[in-house]
């Protein structure tokens, strides 16, 4: 699978086809051997073009009537990686929250102290890490109102 992009001057397929044909063999006819050497050139099985808006730089207020409650975010941009992605997140959190930390960095696990009552359950084995419960019955997941699926891998 591969998946090109680049900023659009003319249609998908007219701003890509150019570096496809580069890169891979478009159809059979052309993977025929030239002057005894094999063309390496995977062949295409399978293409579609697309144009997709850059929707990074739409403004929040350009969408009118929507409640105060309702916060609008973007599609993907044009750069590689979540930067403006993050960055809107992080606009709309502190809009929400705040007085809240935006992704606040994990402790480290050598600084966690646990209280009395944690040690002790752990030293009993109640615990409720993943790894200590049993696991439940179809019945009584359904009971809880919820759907249990057990995964069996074979070693």
């Amino acid at each position: 699978l591969v998946h090109l992009t680049c900023p659009s001057t003319k249609t998908a397929r007219e701003d890509l086809e150019p570096v496809v044909q580069k890169l891979f063999s478009l159809n059979a006819e052309t993977e025929k051997e030239t002057e005894g050497e094999e063309v390496e050139k995977p062949r295409v099985l399978w293409a579609v073009y697309f144009n997709m808006r850059d929707s990074s730089g739409i403004d929040r207020n350009s969408y009118s009537g929507l409640p105060s409650n309702v916060y609008v975010c973007s599609g993907p941009d044009s750069a590689l990686g979540n930067d403006c992605a993050v960055k809107q997140a992080e606009t709309i959190f502190q809009e929400m929250f705040p007085t809240e930390e935006f992704c606040p960095a994990p402790p480290n696990p050598e600084d966690i102290i646990y209280d009395e009552d944690e040690i002790a359950s752990e030293e009993t084995g109640f615990n409720n890490s993943p790894e200590a419960k049993p696991e439940s019955s179809p019945q009584e997941s359904s009971s809880r109102g919820s759907t249990a699926v057990k995964e069996h891998t074979e070693e």
